[in-house]
């Protein structure tokens, strides 16, 4: 099974993914990311937190860097060595795997780019987000691969979707 959530910014997709991870323990493996904030409460840039516990800054207003979105340098190198050994090891793992997100931050990366390939051609069960905009080919692939089921998170349906998405994935 392959849930991609999808929705604006803010809308709660990575909420949703940390409450299906916790859920799922040990029967998942992947990261998810997460704004942080300075003293005053603006957001200072992104972290990248793997599954297995390990962070790693994913972009920040104060990073000098070649990639850039907005006003935020991306430190592609921190994101690869954290996030592309996990993912190198899903394809051989019985696990579930979770990626959130794939946006325009992380799709830098022609190796996760190729990896993401891989993981949705393959029998895996994934769960992922994707930003509403299809920014890149490889959102555009997914979105049209016929195993699929993606869901547009709303206010309407975001409390309910971890408990329905943990639910798809006991009964497997």
């Amino acid at each position: 099974m392959k849930i991609v959530l999808t929705g604006r910014p803010g809308i709660g997709k990575t909420t949703i993914i940390k409450k299906v991870a916790e859920a799922l323990r040990d029967k998942a493996v992947g990261f998810y990311t997460e704004e942080f904030r300075n003293g005053q409460g603006k957001r200072e840039g992104f972290k990248i937190i793997t599954l297995d516990g390990k962070e790693g800054i994913l972009a920040s207003k104060k990073l000098i860097s070649l990639y850039r979105v907005g006003s935020y340098g991306v430190n592609l190198k921190e994101f690869e060595d954290l996030v592309l050994p996990i993912l190198e090891k899903a394809k051989n793992q019985d696990k579930i795997v979770i990626i959130d997100e794939i946006g325009k931050m992380e799709l830098f990366s022609e190796k996760f780019t190729k990896l993401i390939d891989e993981l949705f051609s393959m029998d895996k069960d994934i769960i992922a987000t994707v930003p509403l905009k299809n920014i890149h080919p490889v959102i555009s692939r997914i979105k049209r691969n016929p195993e699929v089921h993606l869901i547009e998170v709303n206010f309407s349906n975001r409390d309910k979707l971890p408990e329905q998405i943990i639910k798809v994935f006991e009964k497997e």
